[in-house]
């Protein structure tokens, strides 16, 4: 006969090992549960930490190229600021050393910057002068403004008359008599006198041609040819012919004796007045 204790126990014992191996099952789930979650957890952070990556890469990205952009356009500034002040023309060369900007740049920002002049239709231009580049008035624009020019105003008369010898150039002095009148004698001295035309004797006449100091002053080409064709330009007039200046000069220099005779009785005039 069996012990109905011995049973129980055996029973309750049974339970027990049940209810640990229950136990363990759930221990396991919980463990395998958390695990899980926190994988989930590094990878949310892991994605989170690569699209803030993402993003500081693109603000990088933007700031580099915003960086670009005002270095240029202060290395633009430069350029602009550097013609304005010389006076004169300036090489790529002279610009490279002194401002220390690479010269292939420094040739993108003055073609820039020539091209922002013609847009903007200011009194300013930038020219091209031989190889070099200089900051210049528009040549419609220097007759009104000559009064304030370092160094003192240059008259009107003198500005016209110069400006015929620039666009005719070389051109007969008694040329220059017939188209402005007798009052020519005296701007030719003045121009001779503060070096803005030279003259070499031709015939009975004289050959009248501008200088470099001409040039650099209204910032032109000192290349004649090239004067004439971007005052042209800017002048707005027709394409001087050749064939008339050389009509024009044969028969100048018939009057050639005739302007002579006019010198030589303006000097005795002035030398009687003394």
């Amino acid at each position: 006969m069996v012990n109905l204790n011995e049973e129980t126990k055996e029973n309750s014992e049974q339970e027990d090992n049940e209810d640990i191996h229950h136990k363990d099952e759930n221990t396991k789930e919980l463990i395998v549960e958390a695990i899980t979650d926190e994988i989930k957890d590094e990878v949310e952070v892991q994605n989170i930490g690569s699209e803030d990556n993402g993003i500081i890469r693109k603000e990088n990205e933007i700031d580099a190229d915003s960086g670009k952009l005002e270095l240029r356009n202060f290395h633009k500034n430069l350029v602009e600021a550097s013609l304005y002040v010389a006076g004169r023309p300036l090489s790529i060369e002279e610009l490279n050393s002194k401002l220390e900007i690479p010269k292939k740049e420094i040739e993108e920002l003055i073609n820039e910057l020539a091209f922002d002049y013609l847009e903007r239709s200011t009194a300013l231009i930038i020219n091209q002068v031989g190889e070099d580049y200089q900051m210049a008035l528009r040549t419609e624009y220097i007759e009104n403004v000559s009064k304030f020019a370092k160094g003192g105003a240059i008259a009107e008369r003198y500005l016209r008359t110069l400006t015929i010898i620039a666009l005719k150039q070389p051109i007969l002095k008694s040329l220059v008599v017939k188209l402005r009148g007798s009052g020519a004698y005296e701007h030719v001295k003045y121009l001779l006198d503060n070096e803005l035309i030279t003259a070499v004797k031709k015939g009975r006449s004289q050959e009248l041609t501008t200088t470099d100091k001409y040039a650099e002053m209204f910032g032109l080409p000192k290349n004649k040819e090239e004067m004439k064709r971007i005052m042209i330009t800017q002048l707005g007039l027709d394409t001087i012919s050749s064939e008339d200046d050389q009509e024009e000069d044969l028969e100048a220099d018939q009057d050639g004796a005739l302007e002579e005779v006019q010198e030589e009785s303006e000097k005795n005039q002035v030398e009687d007045q003394e």
